[in-house]
């Protein structure tokens, strides 16, 4: 797999994230220091980790709303 391939994963994952976001995140603040990250980077390389770095804190927004719902539910 070439680092465009892998940049290409990155970016449709993420425009996922952000088109069925709802609310702002918990971790907004770190999402937006990466998103200024992102144009200050000077490769893929670089922009492959920041993506990646974005890609692991919307997971960890969703897995929170993912412990958040059987809570409401069964209490």
């Amino acid at each position: 797999m070439t680092y465009k391939e892998v940049y290409d994963l990155h970016e449709q994952l993420l425009l996922i994230y952000e088109k069925n976001r709802k609310s702002p995140s918990p971790y907004q603040r770190e999402i937006n220091h990466y998103k200024r990250q992102f144009y200050i980077a000077q490769d893929i390389v670089q922009r492959i980790y920041v993506m990646n770095q974005l890609i692991i804190l919307h997971e960890k927004s969703r897995g929170e709303q993912i412990k958040w719902c059987p809570k409401e539910y069964f209490n």
